[in-house]
């Protein structure tokens, strides 16, 4: 249940910064042109070929892995992802018990009364 929680705060974090880059002021955006600006991210980026690319990549060598993220409209469709993704496994850590296999492998403390 605690995991669970936790994710569903994560997820919802990351949906705040979602809002807030779409509805609420905006990010500032170092890639724009003059040095920088802030702005508005109004079309992310959900496509998850293009969202998921930047994890698959090597994070040796010159790939940048996550790193290489060069727009607001990527940043701010990633946290979409995360905030769903965590969302929706903070509902299944809360609504089911652990596996065998990870029940065997906690430590359980008896409640003194």
């Amino acid at each position: 249940t605690i995991l669970g929680i936790h994710l569903i705060f994560l997820g919802v974090a990351s949906l705040l910064l979602v809002s807030k880059a779409m509805f609420f002021g905006g990010l500032y955006d170092t890639w724009a042109p003059g040095g920088g600006d802030v702005r508005l991210v109004a079309n992310p980026t959900l496509n998850p070929g293009a969202i998921f690319n930047y994890v698959l990549k090597s994070p040796f060598g010159g790939d940048g892995w996550i790193v290489s993220v060069n727009n607001l409209e990527d940043l701010v469709g990633g946290h979409v992802w995360i905030g769903l993704m965590c969302i929706v496994g903070g509902v299944f850590h809360i609504v089911t018990k652990p596996f065998a296999w990870a029940r065997r492998g906690f430590v359980w403390s008896e409640r003194k009364k």
